[in-house]
């Protein structure tokens, strides 16, 4: 009896292995990361940017469809597929964030925004199921006021150590003029590969409106890849 009990306590901790440290889910994740981005040559994809503010001196409302093709290892380039609505969302929020992201996907900026220990201290809180899949929950902390880096919680799958979800705020505001910001970002996977899936941001500013902008991702077509290596756990 004592052996039968003793090999099913072994079964047990065999299913449940136990849960990693916060530093092992980070390292996990860097390395899972890279493999990915190593094996991902070739992508395109459609979005769509719904943007509307609501304040001083008026309302307005924009949306934009736009084509991405990427080629590693940062090549990214948009064409703007159609457009309607304010002319001065679509050139200061819209065009500005295609910009911005063009820029982001350079190695020195990557380096600056990455989510790792050079960047972030890491605290395990708990877990959570995102998407019917199960996560690690990862509070982040910014070593350093800056606009492109966040201060919130990650949701981490637990099988593919991917970022499946983002709830945070800049941890410096981006401009002057906002004063206040959070972001609900959440992934999705597709093949072998993790990619965004919708964008949620919005915004205070001073002057007393609020801006709201919605991403939706989707459309994406791998048409180069290789089979991604696994990585050491």
């Amino acid at each position: 009896m004592l052996l039968v009990i003793l090999a099913l306590g072994t079964s047990c901790l065999a299913q449940n292995p136990p849960t990693p440290s916060a530093e092992e889910i980070v390292s996990r994740m860097l390395a899972k990361n890279s493999a990915r981005a190593a094996a991902l040559h070739v992508y395109e994809s459609m979005r769509t940017y719904q943007v509307s503010y609501k304040g001083f001196p008026k309302s307005l409302s924009a949306t934009a469809v736009v084509r991405l093709d990427f080629k590693a290892p940062d090549q990214k380039q948009f064409t703007i597929v159609s457009q309607q609505g304010s002319g001065l969302l679509i050139n200061r929020v819209i065009k500005k964030a295609l910009d911005s992201e063009v820029e982001a996907a350079k190695p020195d900026f990557r380096e600056r925004s990455a989510l790792d220990e050079t960047n972030y201290t890491f605290k395990l809180i708990g877990n959570e199921t995102v998407g019917g899949r199960p996560c690690y929950v990862l509070q982040v902390m910014p070593k350093r006021e800056d606009k492109y880096l966040y201060d919130g919680k990650v949701c981490v799958d637990a099988a593919d150590y991917a970022v499946v979800r983002i709830d945070a705020k800049p941890a410096k505001n981006p401009s002057f003029w906002i004063s206040r910001a959070h972001i609900d970002n959440r992934n999705e996977k597709v093949g072998e590969f993790w990619f965004p899936a919708s964008l949620h941001s919005t915004s205070h500013v001073r002057l007393g409106g609020d801006a709201e902008l919605n991403i939706d991702y989707h459309d994406y077509r791998v048409t180069n890849a290789s089979p991604v290596q696994a990585a050491a756990r």
